[in-house]
């Protein structure tokens, strides 16, 4: 999910294009199979990053790069920079000698190697993974189709139940179990959408968010909406998002310090992507966004933070599919647009059902939001008024759900 300073904040600016200029101010001459090859001119665009090519410059990198398990395109692309003029200039015929040398064997199982990794041996974050996917596919069907507050409200007026909020628990593991993958690169990879430093703990900060939000708006159901206990969950869902928007905004000072770029606004699209369509998904990405900050907010419904919880977890996983070469760059921009609009589809389901259109009124809001982050308006001076007025004047003026 597009995670950026935003969700929080963010630029200003949301029509900067990603650069394309891939090169580095230091050498990255590695040595692999008994061959050597400049990668200075690529570091930038390696889906490791850069960091781990400086660290075997001038080094051999043999069993480093066996340990990867790369693809066949790896060992051809490799070739490509090789620099031994007595080496073969067949492309080929360099990969035949990888292979051999460095003794992995292609197979059709290899795809086994680069999903099950050594960074995980007990396979927690996988198995996390795989019940989200089918939790998040259980509760969409619920919303659409069934129980507009997917199972965590009151399931037919017979009291909530308890697993809702326990269903919760894989997908705060899910995103913390992902700081186990050291070989996350602390820069960005230039040309694809694959996950760096600062962008895994935006995931995590903004989906920790949204599961707090869920969880408070699960117990004011529970509790019956008692008076004490709604305010005090409003208090706690809406303070989350001021806490999420500071540590977003300390993550992004320590990871990445020396760099304007959010998360969202320089995304690499595909090759062939207009500049008009790259355009039109950064300013869909980022109206959905501060939709997805004001589901958390207003606490209407307690399955709303859980719905905008897919495109952040989501986004994560399709990155690492990119990075494994399962997904494309233009695979991975069509999946995360399809899951920020499914929490559309949910609100305007709910608003069809209630008849209430007080829907609308968040979209509105969410676009006059927008439109001020554009015009350079400081994130906390948009966030801070409104959450202030959020827990000050309580369900004055909101229609919460009392399923």
């Amino acid at each position: 999910m597009a995670i950026a300073a935003e969700y929080g904040g963010g630029q200003s600016r949301f029509d900067r294009v990603a650069p394309t200029k891939k090169h580095v101010d230091y050498e990255c001459v590695l040595t692999i199979a008994g061959r050597k090859y400049d990668l200075s001119s690529w570091a930038k665009a390696h889906p490791g990053g850069a960091a781990i090519l400086r660290k075997y410059n001038g080094l051999d990198a043999t069993n480093a790069f066996q340990r990867v398990g790369h693809s066949p395109y790896a060992y051809k692309l490799l070739n490509s920079f090789a620099i031994d003029e007595h080496y073969s200039k067949d492309p080929l015929q360099k990969a035949d000698h990888l292979e051999t040398k460095i003794g992995i064997e292609l197979t059709r199982g290899a795809w086994r190697k680069k999903l099950f990794t050594r960074e995980d041996p007990q396979n927690i974050h996988k198995s996390c993974g795989l019940f989200v996917l089918l939790h998040f596919a259980y509760r969409y069907y619920q919303m659409v189709f069934g129980d507009i507050s997917g199972g965590f409200g009151r399931n037919a007026g017979n009291g909530a139940s308890v697993t809702p909020i326990l269903c919760l628990i894989p997908h705060a593991l899910l995103s913390l179990s992902s700081l186990i993958f050291h070989s996350v690169p602390k820069e960005r990879v230039v040309g694809l959408p694959m996950i760096w430093q600062e962008f895994r703990m935006h995931s995590i900060i903004f989906a920790l968010r949204s599961i707090v939000s869920t969880a408070c708006g699960w117990i004011s159901v529970y509790f019956n909406h008692d008076p004490l206990i709604r305010k005090a969950t409003v208090a706690i869902s809406s303070g989350s998002i001021l806490v999420s928007i500071y540590f977003a905004e300390e993550a992004t000072k320590k990871l990445c310090p020396s760099s304007p770029e959010s998360t969202t606004a320089t995304m690499p699209y595909w090759q062939d992507c207009s500049l008009t369509t790259q355009r039109r998904f950064k300013t869909f990405y980022a109206y959905c966004q501060f939709l997805a900050t004001l589901a958390c907010l207003s606490m209407t419904n307690p399955a709303w933070p859980f719905a905008v919880l897919l495109p952040i977890q989501l986004a994560a996983f399709l990155m690492t599919m990119v990075r494994k070469g399962f997904l494309s760059s233009k695979g991975y921009h069509v999946l995360y647009t399809a899951s920020l609009i499914m929490p559309f589809v949910v609100a305007i389901r709910r608003m069809c059902q209630t008849r209430n259109p007080d829907v609308m009124a968040l979209f509105v809001v969410g676009l006059a939001l927008y439109r001020l982050r554009c015009m350079g308006f400081d994130k906390y001076y948009l966030w801070v008024p409104l959450v202030v007025a959020r827990v000050w004047l309580g369900d004055k003026y909101i229609v919460y759900d009392r399923y």
